[in-house]
């Protein structure tokens, strides 16, 4: 096994090189979210790190895994025109880093899929779906279900955040500084 199998970066990735590589993903402007990706990846090979791309697929998370000192990294970015980052069919994920840009204020931010969506708030989620798909399955089961078309239902997840921009604004919100500072602090 060579060294670069397990993530090994050298000059090694320390605590103060992965200061220096956050501070520099922080100060990135904004660009689509194609070209960030890029930019990220670009970046992330500038200081000799290790990466699998994609390693789950083109439209699943992460975009970036990272084999570091401190375990795997699942680094996943996000650009929007605005200034909070559309989930899809996925929802912030525990664990995740994410590097998020805005058009809307030029600039980008950092923090930990945790820090945006609590535990307790997963937990809940987690039990309407398993009741939901319960529901689903129920109704599935039905006779009258089955149509001469194959029409059928599906779940699909969808997060969003509304509300005014103290809470949904990633730039401008209060934590904002809280979620940069825990992801420096994970580094040391």
């Amino acid at each position: 096994m060579k060294l670069n199998d397990i993530g090994f970066v050298s000059p090694l990735l320390d605590a103060n090189r992965m200061a220096d590589l956050l501070t520099k993903l922080k100060n990135l402007p904004w660009a689509n979210g194609d070209d960030h990706e890029k930019r990220v990846g670009e970046m992330l090979d500038e200081y000799g790190i290790v990466y699998t791309y994609q390693p789950n697929g083109t439209q699943n998370f992460p975009d970036y895994e990272i084999p570091t000192r401190w375990g795997t990294i699942n680094l996943e970015c996000k650009s929007s025109q605005n200034a909070k980052p559309m989930y899809n069919s996925g929802r912030p994920h525990a664990g995740g880093l994410y590097v998020f840009t805005s058009k809307k204020y030029n600039e980008t931010t950092l923090f930990w899929g945790d820090d945006v969506l609590t535990l307790d708030k997963r937990e809940l989620y987690d039990r309407m779906l398993l009741e939901m798909k319960d529901v689903l399955v129920r109704y599935q089961a039905l006779p009258e279900w089955q149509d001469e078309r194959g029409f059928d239902f599906y779940l699909r997840e969808m997060y969003t955040q509304s509300g005014t921009a103290e809470y949904t604004d990633y730039f401008t919100h209060k934590d904002r500084p809280t979620c940069e500072q825990n992801v420096f602090n994970f580094f040391k």
